[in-house]
This record gives structure tokens, sequence and C-alpha cells, in this order.
């Protein structure tokens, strides 16, 4: 029996502001570094497995995927929206992409400085232990870690992560499905488990940015030990080598959908299912 007082949703959707989509980054990104932050610490303080991050991490957006996926894109991850608007730039798919990946970028970064302070700051509180150890990442490492070496490792996870989302959301031939969020997770899962020994796993420069920031302030309350490591080691390991990895993978897709498509398609939410589905019918 079908309710004749409930809106057809092909006609009921309205696109998202430019406002609504920033704001769900905010968040997005927010909880993302705050869950990070958390997990992290309890791990450093042995109690918890050290695969704790990347399966929190990883749930994590699964689960914002399909709570502002049809707002955002649910990108939370400057290399993301690397990718995505580069995919954009390439396939002329949008005029704004420029302006939307500095706003998106902006605001991913400001969001996962509140929270992981915000978490950094609980954990604090919750007096688990007296000091608070910095996060493993550049800086803050061993002397003996590679830099190099480190933004190769982060550059590569980029590009398979970023593969992974542009072929399962950008795809001209396939609509958006329920179980996209599962995929992109387990392609987080991958990614981070697969760098952690190396760079200390950040797959997204704006978590490492708020981690870095962390690190900075307790820095100056517990006169940590001057890092090994310069500043452009950090920026190369966690912005230059994901940017990079994001770019080459807007590129592979690129000539992918260059040989399989008549017309390129953009970024597809998971509310342009209902749509996608429309067409089809139509035709």
């Amino acid at each position: 029996m079908v309710r004749s007082d409930v809106a057809d949703p092909v006609e009921n959707t309205l696109d998202p502001t430019m406002g609504l989509k920033l704001f769900s980054e905010f968040l997005g990104t927010l909880g993302l570094s705050y869950t990070v932050a958390m997990t992290a610490a309890s791990t450093e303080s042995g109690g918890l497995a050290p695969v704790a991050v990347p399966i929190c991490a990883s749930c994590y957006l699964i689960l914002m995927v399909y709570g502002i996926g049809s707002v955002s894109g649910c990108h939370i991850n400057p290399g993301v929206s690397t990718a995505v608007f580069g995919w954009q730039w390439l396939s002329a798919t949008n005029d704004s992409w420029f302006q939307e990946w500095c706003l998106y970028v902006v605001v991913q970064c400001i969001g996962g400085i509140c929270g992981a302070m915000l978490g950094a700051m609980l954990w604090m509180s919750s007096n688990k232990y007296e000091e608070f150890n910095a996060y493993g990442i550049f800086p803050y490492v061993g002397a003996d870690e590679s830099p190099m070496t480190s933004m190769i490792t982060e550059g590569i996870a980029l590009f398979f992560f970023t593969f992974c989302i542009l072929r399962v959301c950008c795809d001209h031939d396939k609509p958006p499905l329920a179980t996209d969020g599962i995929v992109i997770g387990i392609a987080l899962f991958t990614a981070i488990v697969g760098t952690a020994n190396v760079s200390g796993g950040g797959v997204n420069p704006a978590v490492a940015l708020s981690l870095r920031v962390v690190n900075g302030y307790f820095e100056q309350i517990w006169d940590y030990p001057a890092p090994p490591h310069s500043e452009f080691a950090f920026f190369g390991v966690y912005w230059v080598g994901p940017f990079a990895g994001a770019m080459l993978a807007s590129l592979a897709h690129y000539l992918i959908e260059a040989k399989t498509s008549k017309v390129f398609v953009p970024y597809a939410f998971l509310h342009d299912s209902d749509r996608f589905h429309a067409k089809k019918e139509e035709v």
C-alpha cells in the first residue's frame, strides 16, 4: 500500500546551500579529529590496542558518510576534497571548483583543530596520567625516521583511498548505493593501517594539523624535548604527499572516464540516487 500523503523523494529534495555544506564539513571533521585524538591517547596509555585508531576512524567515517554524505559529500579530509574538486576541474563539471575547494579545506582544518583540542583537554581532565605524551607524528618522531619515505607513503595511501572514492562516487554508470559508505570506510582503514608504522597513519592533512597543534600546545606546558625534525618535514609528509597523491588519483580517474564516458558527470551525493533512477526510467 502506497501512502498518498508522502512526497516523491525526487521532487521533494532541495540541494544544500554552500553554508550548510561547510557546516557539515566543519562538524564532521571536528568529530573525526576528536575521535582520533581520544583513541590515540587511550592507545598510548595502554588502554587500547594499536589498531584501535584505524578501526575507530574508519567506523566514524562510515557513519558520517550516511550522516552528511547527502549534504556535503562527507569529504572531511583536504586530500579527499583535492581529489574531488581536482576531478571537477579536469572534467569541467564545476565552474566554482577552486572557491569551493578553498572553503572546504579551511573549515576542515578549523573543525579538526577544535576536535583534537577538545579531545586532548578532556583526556587530560580525566587524570589518566600526569603528562600528555606527544602524538607520534612529524616532527615528533624518531630522528631516524625518513620524511621523504613517509611523504611517499602518505601520497600512495591518499592515491588509492581517493581513487576508490572517485570510482565509487564519480563513475558515470554507477548510481550512489547504500553500500558506498562501507566501501569508503574500508578504504580508509587499509590506508591508515598501511602507513601507521611509517608516517604515523595520518592520511588526512586536517587531522594531522590538529594533532600538530595539540602537540605544540602541550609542548609549552611540559617542555617537550626539541623535536628532531623540522616543520618542513611535517608539511611535506602530511600536506605535499597527500595532495600529490590525491591529484594523481583525479588524473587516473579522468583517464578512465575519458575512455568510457560520452559525457562527464559531477560528484554524486547519496540523495542523487533517486534522481539517477528517475532519469533511467525516463530514458
